[in-house]
């Protein structure tokens, strides 16, 4: 039997070994208290200072915090974002200038990387790692052309990769990157770059089906509508649709319903050119669309002044608002598309004229159908010549 001597040397290892386990796991229960601590925190100062007491022993921690701190960051609680963040900038402020620091980048990476995170705090990171890795964004941008949060930045990443492939006479190449962009540009300024890079190298790009623009429609109007009362007052097509009727408008001046196909690039209908110049009116926009099967979607759309939108028979966007102009997706709402025909109808008001004659009154609307990331689905145009009710 061992003298007890020669034991206890040969157990101080294990004994030691067993002392940080318990001491790291203490550390790490007492870090995930505070952390929940700030998690509780809320609006009007609810919570601020037992935060404030916590928030100041976390600050006062090395890197080895960062896992939890991130993983707490990930919250859409702005209040408890806000706190989390002074702690990481001040760990980050502190460690980066220190020698030695062991940064979990192996972790940070894969945060960075996951989509399922929130946006802010994974900027956070990728600006830290590429404090640590300068090479790390440019090549990992080339990666994230499906991330909604870097989408644009990769986008235009690729973009300028085209053009260094079109400055040294690559054109295989150029035009590869250019296809790339335009597939998962989301971004109407992107997509329309994207679609001119496209045109310089020889191929076609369709900006409104990528876009999920409505450029064909039946129009009628205008309906007399003073002192803003269009929003309210139910004309006869909110009723039924028939492109056969006539009606009566401004100044007894009788009209019918007229094909129109915008050809602007991006979509926008300018109702003065096809309704002519008008004040204090109503107008309507009627069309008729197929899509393959039962889908969600969201209707998006602009008008100057102000439109009212129903998707077979049911309203969907209602939005009054005068003097604001006709803005790229200015109104988003979520709507459920029907497999086969789907109606859209959409009453654009036109408001008085501005208070400077010399100021023209526009009147104008743009429509697209997109998925929740801005991409157009796939529908098709279905307008007979002539419909009845």
């Amino acid at each position: 039997m061992p003298a007890a001597s020669s034991i206890i040397p040969a157990l101080l290892p294990i004994v030691a070994v067993s002392i940080c386990l318990v001491t790291a796991t203490q550390a790490q229960s007492n870090d995930a208290e505070r952390l929940a601590v700030i998690a509780n925190t809320g609006p009007q100062g609810f919570g601020s200072l037992a935060a404030k007491e916590v928030r100041d022993e976390l600050a006062k921690r090395s890197v080895e915090l960062l896992p939890s701190l991130l993983a707490a960051m990930d919250t859409s609680n702005p209040v408890a974002a806000n706190w989390y963040r002074t702690i990481y900038e001040e760990i980050v402020t502190r460690e980066i200038h220190a020698s030695g620091t062991q940064w979990p980048l192996d972790f940070m990476k894969e945060y960075v990387s996951d989509t399922n995170r929130q946006g802010r705090p994974r900027r956070l990171v990728l600006k830290l790692i590429n404090q640590l890795e300068p090479e790390f964004e440019s090549q990992w941008l080339t990666e994230r052309l499906a991330d909604p949060e870097f989408r644009n930045e990769a986008v235009a990443l690729t973009l300028s990769l085209g053009d260094q492939a079109l400055q040294s006479k690559d054109t295989k190449s150029a035009t590869i990157f250019f296809r790339s962009a335009f597939a998962n540009a989301r971004d109407r300024s992107q997509v329309t770059q994207a679609a001119q890079r496209l045109t310089s190298v020889g191929e076609k790009a369709d900006v409104n089906t990528q876009l999920g623009l409505v450029t064909d429609w039946w129009l009628t109007g205008p309906f007399d509508a003073p002192a803003k009362s269009g929003f309210e007052t139910a004309f006869e097509p909110e009723r039924s649709i028939n492109l056969q009727a006539t009606y009566e408008g401004q100044g007894g001046r009788s009209f019918g319903w007229i094909r129109h196909q915008t050809t602007d690039a991006l979509g926008q209908m300018n109702l003065v050119n096809a309704l002519g110049q008008t004040d204090e009116a109503v107008g309507y926009a009627w069309t008729e669309i197929t899509v393959e099967q039962n889908r969600e979607a969201e209707l998006r759309c602009g008008a100057d002044d102000c439109c009212l939108v129903w998707l077979n028979g049911k309203p969907v966007s209602t939005h009054e608002q005068w003097l604001n102009g006709t803005r790229f997706d200015r109104f988003i709402n979520p709507i459920e598309l029907q497999a086969g025909r789907n109606t859209i109808l959409v009453k654009v008001c036109q408001g008085p004229q501005h208070r400077n004659p010399e100021v023209f009154n526009y009147w104008s609307l743009q429509l697209r159908l997109c998925d929740k990331d801005g991409r157009g689905i796939s529908f098709q145009t279905a307008l007979p010549e002539v419909v009845h009710d």
